[in-house]
């Protein structure tokens, strides 16, 4: 998966920022779709997806035993 393996080659600070950027496109789309001007239906879905990806790319890396 094309998404998966770009998030996996981003620093923490990289993932946290592209998580924001979701976050606020994510807010956007969701008041276009409120008032009925939606042009990119599927961009919600794909979005929350997304979002799903990063957080759990975060926790899996917080979790992550340190090996040295």
């Amino acid at each position: 998966m094309k998404v998966l393996s770009e998030l996996r080659s981003l620093s923490a600070p990289e993932l946290s920022q592209r998580l924001t950027q979701w976050r606020q496109e994510l807010r956007d789309c969701r008041l276009k779709a409120a008032q009925g001007n939606v042009e990119q239906p599927h961009r919600i879905r794909q979005l929350r997806r997304n979002i799903a990806r990063a957080l759990t790319l975060q926790g899996q890396q917080q979790t992550a035993p340190v090996r040295g």
